[in-house]
């Protein structure tokens, strides 16, 4: 129960040689016979009681020692009424001191289960902060930034550390910086809401991002901690923006076809056509201004369609080759007629792909129509096709010898409705053939499209398709 002290030894060594001496004593004096025997059997009685005493002594003062040092480890713990008992004195004090170390063990492991669990749930929080997109800041009355997640620590230079950091040094300008300075002022943060820009200056490439922010405390302690929760509003706004661009365009490219179609019709109905072929000229523009509005709204229906998702292609092996050719077929015609010449270069090779043949042929005649509009008269639109063996696909180009695209016009010219300003007299259009084709190949075939023009010289669109390309059965 304890260590062996020098003392005991002692003891022990002298009761050993007061026998030893006693019964040498008693043999001198006596001899040997029965008094001698019995002195030294007084002489070791004496001795074995004198040591037990002795030791008796000794382990009560152990365990006093003992159950004192566990009284106070209980202190320790807060529950001093079960530490009391350890310390009275009796014949079942060893029972006690057992109890009490099996209490104080049963409250270790308790107070080491809380701390795993306490541990492993704050570990739990921090993962899920650190995981949300949103940036999210902790701080203190005082202004103090005491935790911040992976996403907020994107809005402080590179050079500071967010953790210590004066939140209003991080917000400096604007509605949130005055909202925040005036709380810390008052002490006091209601949930509200705040919509603002913040600008990283230290990110040259990266424009002003639009937030949602809302303060308030943690807890029911006025003077504890706050948090300040951001919403990242940027890209709300900008598909906000696109849809009312897109509807604004929309309505103005349906409204001049139909325009066209009721300046006609009242033509007709006040008797401005006097003769069949005035009458018959009118029709014709009016069917000219339905087909193009039928192609308008079928176009604004297939990109729908496809940016939704709900597009089921029809895939097969696909000869791009051959839909190639058909292409020019039908425009051999219309080419003809502005003195443009029109052909096929297919490579002698296998140019099948796995793809919707009719998309894939609505992507070729869009590319080739629009050489043929913008390529003056005489020129000529080239189609080829051939292999790309490093990528496994299958290369469509459609080149022309028109005018060529502004170098600031190229990266627009496959956005909904865009047209080369300064071409638009030249060739009438919507707008939406090439962003259609771009969703074609790159949404629905997981292809890439392009475009490589030089002014005066002419342009080159192209697009690539995978050779086998499963994946678009789930589009």
């Amino acid at each position: 129960m304890t260590r062996f002290e020098p003392r005991l030894m002692i003891m022990c060594i002298g009761t050993a040689v007061t026998c030893s001496l006693g019964g040498a004593l008693s043999i001198a004096v006596f001899g040997i016979d029965l008094r001698a025997l019995l002195v030294v059997a007084l002489v070791a009685a004496i001795s074995a009681g004198g040591l037990n005493l002795m030791v008796r002594v000794r382990d009560r003062h152990v365990r006093r020692q003992l159950a004192d040092r566990l009284d106070d480890a209980m202190r320790r713990f807060g529950d001093e009424g079960d530490a009391g008992t350890v310390t009275s004195c009796g014949k079942g004090e060893f029972n006690a001191v057992f109890d009490g170390i099996r209490l104080l063990h049963a409250r270790l492991r308790e107070e080491s289960v809380a701390r795993q669990v306490g541990t492993s749930r704050s570990e739990e929080v921090l993962s899920v902060l650190h995981s949300l997109t949103d940036p999210v800041f902790v701080f203190d009355r005082f202004g103090t930034i005491r935790l911040a997640n992976t996403a907020a620590a994107e809005l402080v230079p590179p050079s500071a550390c967010p953790e210590g950091s004066d939140i209003r040094d991080v917000f400096r300008e604007g509605p949130l910086a005055e909202q925040i300075g005036s709380d810390l002022a008052e002490g006091t943060f209601e949930a509200r809401a705040i919509e603002f820009e913040h600008e990283r200056p230290w990110m040259t490439t990266a424009e002003a991002r639009v937030y949602d922010a809302r303060t308030l405390h943690l807890g029911e302690d006025r003077a504890g901690s706050c948090l300040l929760a951001l919403r990242d509003l940027t890209r709300e706004r900008q598909i906000s923006r696109m849809k009312s661009d897109f509807v604004s365009k929309a309505s103005h490219e349906l409204r001049t076809p139909l325009a066209s179609i009721r300046g006609y019709l009242e033509m007709l109905v006040d008797g401005e056509a006097e003769d069949e072929e005035a009458r018959m000229q009118f029709l014709a523009s009016m069917l000219d201004d339905t087909e193009r509005l039928s192609s308008l709204v079928e176009n604004m229906l297939n990109i729908s369609r496809i940016e939704a998702g709900i597009v089921r292609p029809r895939l097969e092996r696909s000869d791009l080759g051959e839909i190639s050719d058909r292409v020019a077929q039908m425009l051999l015609p219309v080419a003809s007629e502005k003195d443009i010449s029109i052909s096929v270069a297919a490579a002698p090779v296998d140019l099948h792909v796995e793809g919707d043949p009719t998309m894939l042929q609505e992507v070729v005649l869009n590319l080739a129509t629009n050489a043929i509009k913008y390529t003056p008269s005489g020129g000529r639109v080239t189609i080829s096709v051939d292999t790309d063996p490093l990528e496994r696909s299958v290369l469509v180009a459609v080149s022309d010898t028109g005018l060529g695209i502004p170098l600031e016009a190229r990266e627009r010219v496959f956005e909904k409705f865009f047209r080369v300003p300064s071409y638009e007299r030249m060739a009438q259009g919507t707008g939406l053939g090439l962003n259609l084709c771009r969703n074609i190949v790159e949404s629905v075939h997981r292809g890439r499209i392009g475009v490589d023009s030089t002014m005066g010289e002419g342009s080159r669109f192209w697009f690539s398709i995978p050779m086998g390309f499963a994946g678009a059965r789930a589009a």
